[in-house]
């Protein structure tokens, strides 16, 4: 018999993590899956800056502000209402009061970062490795918390889902119902139907898909690709933000990034010729929203011809504010033999997030009954078509925490049904060389065709690329079966063509979706 719980959460990163506290402290039973070989590889755990909280004479409704600003006022108010009334206090309940993170402090009070489109200092931190802080204490407590259960190596392959005789009586749903998720593990070696009552994606983003990005190599596009074959809406895919500041290196793909709480205390960006250039794109300079810095320097690297510009530290800050204040940041670029006390370091822009994702409500429902998401795959219509900055941490934590009390006021038991086999025979995977040369085409093309600035022509080329990409893996796994890598593969490119496929359908440039020969209305 399949192993059963009262919820399965896909992916260990705040929003999954803190849904599956939540759950456990209303007594369900939860299995939490990580695909990866330890706990720490997460999207949280690269998050530099920090999460929003609330500044000196701060309130909602500037938050709320900042955010329809930085969305080019796309935002779905609902969210934004959601996120800035509702973070803020699970902030202080579960990450300061519960897990007592050590966010840093100045005479007593909180020492709060600034970043672009922010109204207020409100960026609560650690340093400049707040990601890091969080995920090790969410860790810590999930693993003693004896109602959750971790697995580790364990690759969500596809979702179990049901038709059901009759819709549901809210027409928002389709008439479909998730029961579960059939499961690789490394440690069996093979692929296992897990049920449960609800289940919760939570698997982070996408931008693995691209040529330079700010992301791990875990950012395969996993929960769009397998949430798209369930049959789940999807939304927004084509808002993808780049970050403008990953650290330049002439090789660079998967790169480190430098945060922008670094130009809040100062940090200015300049050219290759070292004039200072962002007041000429906006009136906030280095600190305009991130689409508009990041097509900014996009610009300048074409006008000077250049593979970077140059972020210098020197501004507004000394040198030991530099080291005190970004150890992180300092000890890194210190150890590839740039010092930013002395000298500017080069930056590029980098793919870092997915606006869009799988459709939800403000509870975290999905539009498939049982199965929510939370966090970067999901699309709850906050970020619209430009995520504020340090809002991701926040939106996960808030709506990892409306999914969960959805489940316990809403939960039903799952009905009898006999579980089908996966739809896949098994096998090894391909040559190394071949998966490799194959994530290569679709991340150079992503990078070429659907990247920071976007036209029809480019956007066709990639559509006929990716269709032919997915017939090739098509027949790779008529060769070689199923396995963990080629799967990813397989959502890689999923989630490429969806991104595609939405920006080639969209011909207005809004924030992150830039298009040369956008239509104007």
């Amino acid at each position: 018999m399949p192993d059963r719980y009262d919820v399965l959460i896909i992916g260990n990163g705040i929003a999954g993590s803190s849904a599956a506290l939540f759950l456990a402290e209303a007594g369900k039973s939860i299995l939490l899956l990580t695909k990866g070989e330890d706990l720490e590889n997460t999207n949280t755990a690269k998050a530099q800056g920090g999460i929003v909280f609330r500044g000196e004479g701060d309130n909602p409704s500037f938050l709320i502000k900042d955010i329809m600003e930085a969305s080019a006022f796309t935002s779905y108010t609902a969210s934004a209402r959601l996120i800035s009334r509702l973070g803020p206090p699970l902030v202080q309940k579960l990450l300061i009061d519960r897990l007592q993170i050590p966010f840093d402090r100045r005479n007593g009070k909180w020492d709060l970062f600034r970043e672009g489109n922010h109204s207020f200092r409100r960026i609560l931190h650690v340093k400049d490795y707040t990601g890091k802080v969080i995920q090790e204490y969410l860790n810590k407590a999930v693993l003693h918390e004896p109602l959750i259960e971790v697995k580790k190596n364990s690759l969500a392959l596809d979702f179990i889902v049901s038709s059901r005789d009759t819709p549901h009586p809210e027409s928002r749903y389709l008439p479909l119902e998730c029961l579960g998720a059939y499961v690789w593990e490394e440690e069996a070696q093979e692929v296992i139907p897990i049920l449960a009552s609800a289940t919760i994606l939570a698997t982070g983003g996408l931008s693995e898909i691209y040529r330079y990005s700010s992301g791990g190599p875990w950012n395969t596009g996993d929960g769009f690709a397998i949430a798209r074959r369930a049959g789940a809406r999807l939304s927004n895919m084509e808002y993808v933000q780049f970050h403008p500041t990953l650290l330049y290196t002439p090789q660079y793909s998967s790169s480190f990034l430098i945060s922008e709480s670094v130009r809040g205390e100062g940090a200015e960006l300049i050219s290759a010729n070292g004039e200072p250039f962002m007041y000429r794109y906006h009136p906030r300079g280095s600190l305009a929203p991130r689409d508009v810095v990041a097509r900014a320097i996009f610009q300048e690297m074409k006008i000077h011809e250049s593979n970077c510009v140059y972020l210098d530290f020197r501004q507004k800050m000394e040198p030991h504010k530099i080291k005190d204040t970004f150890p992180t940041i300092y000890e890194e670029l210190l150890q590839r033999g740039i010092d930013i006390t002395q000298e500017p370091a080069p930056v590029a822009p980098g793919a870092h997030f997915a606006c869009g994702g799988v459709l939800t409500d403000t509870r975290g429902r999905t539009t498939i009954k049982r199965l929510y998401a939370a966090g970067e795959v999901a699309c709850s219509g906050l970020h619209g078509a430009n995520r504020l900055a340090s809002t991701s941490l926040l939106e996960g934590l808030t709506f990892g925490y409306r999914a969960a009390r959805d489940i316990v006021k809403h939960s039903e038991e799952l009905p009898n049904f006999a579980v089908l086999p996966f739809r896949e025979k098994w096998g090894e995977p391909p040559p190394e060389n071949i998966l490799r040369s194959l994530k290569e085409i679709i991340r150079i093309n992503m990078w070429e065709n659907v990247g920071l600035i976007r036209e029809r022509r480019g956007l066709s080329q990639s559509l006929q690329i990716l269709t032919a990409m997915k017939k090739e893996i098509a027949h790779l796994k008529e060769e070689y079966g199923i396995s963990p890598a080629l799967s990813e593969l397989e959502n890689m490119a999923e989630t490429a063509l969806l991104v595609t496929e939405e920006a080639f359908k969209n011909p207005l440039s809004r924030g992150t979706h830039f298009r040369l020969d956008a239509f104007d209305p």
